[in-house]
């Protein structure tokens, strides 16, 4: 076989790992899941390579979404990190700003401090804002702060100097003499983690990355000792939170860019299936066994943000503008007093929902929608877990001694709707919240769950369209394989922009271009192809927050983007005030190395009739109706089912409420047309 035609991207998530092998040559896709093992997710990926029958060494890329990082954050089960700082700013990770992150919720508690106290070390140093060094790291004084502990034994070490984005000549000092100190120790500066001025927010990214610094080397070292082990011999890509893609070397010195590794694929997939079937606005929503994230595309671009938050805590990496609640397949379903609650405890892969017989008591979503008879009991979940329906039905029967009100079957249609209803709030946070009405876009839902979940969800809404792409469990993976290598580069210049020139800014993307450009030979990798994305964030002077605006050339004028601000402010907050005086904060630039396109396209059958395979008895809103039961893989393309409707495949079920219609499009979307339930 052509190993230049061949890709694979594999996605690990909280439950199952989806795997995508695509052979450009023949144009098509071999998708798989697997059981997600949280002990060792290296072991999932290599039984997601072996499902599929691909070849390390015959395959071209490997593509890779990881959740190490994100887990070692929320579980607290990151790296001993000590930090470094300058003298009198050691507790600026701990009083932080003075929001409230919720600020109705009167039982508030801040998140612990992500280093203890003893293990924050001062030294005199002192850079000023526009970068003059008012007082250089001395070797012997550094040696003498830290006399007191042996900094080798620490996993970890974060180097976080006051206004280093401006001048990292003292933290890049202070890490070399450090380095001498802790060995082979990895150590995190601020200025090569988030070099962009807000002390509080630079400070947590950069500690964060310390602290799953020593994880993601130790779990990216292990699968590519296995792919090489396999006779692959190129670089494995990893995703990260931006996007794009990055080399595993990248992402052991970066690993906090990978926070939102797999959302962010399945969001770039969400795009391409949306390009090919037309689309320029839709919501996105995968939902999967632990949690379900969404996100908003308008006009076809992705909106992206470098205000995000894990575990509470701020970071200042570069991201897809996801959100995400606890409502997925595994989320558990619990009673609080006398109220009906799901998540956001998830029974996670093992021992996961009742009904996999692996030893989880809990009831789950998976459980309800089993008893709903919306999933098969006959039909192994995504071809490799049996399903129980009796041990389902005893762990939501268990619930009844606390709602005796409820039978069994009610109680499973509540857990099913809270969950709806829980995912329609954040789809409000990224759209409602932010000037969005949702009925003005179309859900595209996938994940294993998401597509179970559309209808519904569209209906709680008001949106009356659902696309259901190819594949659904599988989009995050798919995603790996069309998202470009790409690298993120800021520089703050807090200016007011009727102050400035167009040839300061030329002058600083200029900087940060040459940057990327070094970057990517550092990779060794392409730069002929490089393309250049710059943007700027601006605002009005005394504001705390900025807007990004994306800037067409090199030299954009001052006076016109001060008028796109002004017209940005307004479509964002409703108002605007053009005498009031704009100042420019960050000029930034992405550098992309675009990946070939892949047709993703899914071709239906030409022929045929939509006939249903069987009959099924499922429940929908205390009604218990016959509902015709299709394999996916038979529609034909034109066919049109009225609802009710199951339509199933490997990996996901789609759910056809009575009020909707579903057609087939000529690449294999499923359309659907909901109806007032």
């Amino acid at each position: 076989m052509d190993r230049n035609s061949f890709s694979v991207g594999v996605d690990v998530g909280g439950t199952f790992t989806d795997v995508v092998l695509f052979d450009r040559a023949e144009r098509r896709a071999l998708v798989a899941k697997v059981p997600s093992d949280p002990r060792n997710q290296s072991v999932a990926f290599m039984n997601a390579l072996a499902k599929v029958g691909a070849d390390p060494g015959k395959v071209e890329r490997v593509l890779h979404g990881t959740t190490v990082a994100t887990n070692a954050i929320l579980e607290g089960k990151g790296g001993r990190v000590a930090l470094l700082t300058t003298e009198g700013f050691r507790d600026i990770i701990e009083i932080g700003r003075g929001e409230r992150t919720k600020l109705y919720d009167l039982k508030l508690v801040k998140p612990p401090p992500l280093i203890p106290r003893p293990d924050r070390f001062e030294v005199a140093e002192r850079t000023h804002a526009d970068g003059a060094i008012g007082r250089a790291v001395d070797a012997d004084g550094l040696r003498a702060a830290l006399a007191s502990c042996d900094p080798a034994s620490y996993d970890a070490w974060a180097v976080c100097f006051l206004h280093a984005y401006a001048n990292p000549a003292n933290e890049e000092a202070a890490r070399d003499t450090l380095a001498e100190m802790a060995g082979g120790v990895p150590i995190s500066t601020s200025s090569s983690v988030a070099p962009e001025y807000r002390e509080y927010e630079r400070f947590s990214t950069t500690v964060l990355n310390a602290a799953v610094a020593p994880a993601m080397d130790r779990y990216l070292g292990s699968v590519e000792d296995r792919l090489s082990d396999g006779g692959h011999a190129r670089p494995m890509l990893v995703m990260q939170s931006s996007g794009g893609v990055m080399t595993a070397r990248a992402a052991r010195r970066l690993p906090a860019a990978t926070i939102l590794s797999g959302p962010a694929g399945g969001v770039a997939g969400a795009r391409a299936i949306a390009r090919d079937a037309g689309m320029a606005n839709v919501i996105t929503c995968d939902m999967g066994g632990t949690s379900t994230d969404v996100a908003l595309i308008e006009g076809g671009e992705i909106r992206h943000t470098t205000e995000g938050r894990i575990a509470g805590y701020p970071t200042r990496i570069p991201q897809v503008d996801i959100v995400t609640v606890g409502a997925g397949g595994g989320s558990i379903a619990s009673v609080s007093g006398e109220t009906l609650r799901v998540g956001p405890e998830s029974a996670g892969a093992r021992p996961g929902p009742a009904c996999y017989g692996l030893g989880g008591e809990a009831p789950t979503v998976t459980d309800a929608n089993l008893l709903l008879n919306r999933l098969d009991a006959g039909d192994p979940l995504s071809g490799e877990i049996t399903l129980h329906p009796g041990l389902a039905e005893a762990a939501i029967g268990r619930l009844k001694a606390s709602l005796p009100g409820l039978d069994t079957m009610a109680l499973a249609e509540g857990i099913v709707h809270l969950a709806t209803v829980k995912m329609a709030g954040t789809i409000r946070e990224v759209s409602v919240y932010r000037g969005h009405d949702p009925r003005d876009f179309v859900l595209l839902a996938y994940g294993g769950a998401g597509p179970m979940f559309a209808s519904e969800l569209a209906s709680e809404l008001g949106m009356t369209s659902v696309l259901i792409p190819p594949h659904p469990g599988n989009l995050s993976a798919l995603g790996l394989l069309l998202s470009p290598l790409k690298r993120d580069f800021v520089r703050t210049m807090v200016r007011r922009l009727s102050d400035m020139e167009a040839s300061e800014l030329t002058a600083v993307h200029a900087e940060l271009r040459a940057g990327g450009v070094g970057e990517f030979e550092a990779d060794r990798l392409p730069v002929a192809d490089l393309e250049f994305e710059r943007s700027v964030d601006v605002r009005y002077v005394g504001q705390s927050s900025t807007l990004n605006l994306k800037c067409a050339t090199d030299s954009p004028d001052p006076a016109t983007l001060a008028a796109e601000f002004h017209a940005a402010h307004e479509a964002a907050f409703g108002h605007s005030d053009a005498d009031e005086p704009v100042e420019l904060v960050n000029a930034r630039i992405s550098a992309a190395l675009p990946v070939d396109p892949l047709d993703i396209g899914c071709e239906a059958p030409a022929g045929g009739s939509a006939t249903p395979r069987e009959t099924r008895s499922v429940r929908f809103r205390g009604r218990t109706v016959d509902c015709p039961v299709h394999a996916r893989r038979h529609l034909p393309r034109g066919s049109e089912i009225r609802g009710p409707a199951i339509v199933g495949e490997t990996g996901s079920v789609t759910v056809v409420w009575p009020s909707d219609v579903l057609r087939v499009d000529p690449r294999g979307n499923l359309r659907l047309e909901v109806g007032r339930k």
